[in-house]
């Protein structure tokens, strides 16, 4: 067999109504396997997602308290110029 003659039988077999349901079904079944590989996916980005609240969860401390410092300089140097 030919190239071609391979490529008109997938043609005419995907134009009759059995290579229609055979199509859809090969395409539900396609869909149905990638979704269940997203699964893989989704456990590690979840786990990120809770990785990096952690991480925040530990940073306000140190931004509370370099605010503070920052706030303190700031009042400290205003009343430093006021005073001389």
């Amino acid at each position: 067999m030919t190239l071609n003659t391979i490529a008109q039988h997938v043609k005419n077999a995907a134009t009759t109504t059995r290579g229609k349901i055979a199509g859809g079904a090969a395409l539900l079944m396609g869909s149905v396997a990638a979704h269940a590989q997203t699964t893989g996916a989704e456990a590690a980005f979840t786990e990120i997602e809770t990785a990096g609240s952690e991480m925040v969860g530990y940073a306000w401390p140190v931004v509370a308290s370099i605010t503070a410092a920052l706030i303190g300089i700031k009042l400290f140097k205003k009343f430093a110029n006021r005073a001389s």
